[in-house]
């Protein structure tokens, strides 16, 4: 028993021992491949009516997404910003596919494709202005939801509304609430 233990114990030893295992590295990548952007296209405005046969179009797949028209947002001077006027400053984030088809707190089925909020406090159904500050893009969203849970966020936004404010990539950005509309007006 005595020397089942005691090899035990310089087995023991030894692995701690041991030199910690040695990893090769990858092989490099190749060089990226040059990428050529396709010829631009202008963009014509269209009517209502041929906005809304567009999008049923779109909506069937029979319809190129080159041919869809840019979405809308506005892109304001970074330098003329000022957030004396704002509701509240702070970082935001998006939620998307994971909730995609679930229950608002206002009663909503949740559409990445919306332009929706979720805010803490703010009464469901009001429609603020949000700003990222990082490239002054600003989209107008209505809040139909709560959150975000996490203490370092103030907002959470749509999927949608996160690609016009151009935020996906870096999943945060810092932005400025602004009020358009109250529920109580």
């Amino acid at each position: 028993m005595g020397r089942i233990l005691s090899w035990c114990g310089a087995l023991g030893l030894m692995a701690g021992c041991a030199p910690h295992p040695l990893y090769r590295a990858a092989p490099p990548l190749p060089p990226p491949a040059e990428v050529v952007a396709p010829p631009a296209r202008p963009w014509v405005p269209v009517s209502k009516e041929e906005a809304a046969q567009l999008e049923v179009v779109a909506d069937s797949g029979h319809f190129s997404a080159a041919e869809i028209p840019p979405p809308a947002y506005e892109v304001a001077d970074l330098k003329k910003i000022s957030t004396k006027n704002a509701y509240q400053v702070g970082q935001a984030s998006y939620y998307g596919k994971g909730f995609h088809g679930r229950r608002t707190a206002k009663g909503d089925t949740f559409d990445i494709r919306l332009m929706t909020a979720a805010h803490r406090v703010l009464p469901l159904g009001t429609f603020i202005k949000v700003t990222n500050l990082e490239n002054g893009r600003t989209v107008e969203l209505e809040v139909n939801d709560r959150g975000p849970f996490s203490r370092r966020r103030v907002l959470d936004v749509s999927l949608e509304a996160a690609r016009r404010l151009d935020m996906v990539r870096k999943g945060s950005a810092k932005v400025m609430i602004e009020i358009v509309k109250s529920v109580k007006e």
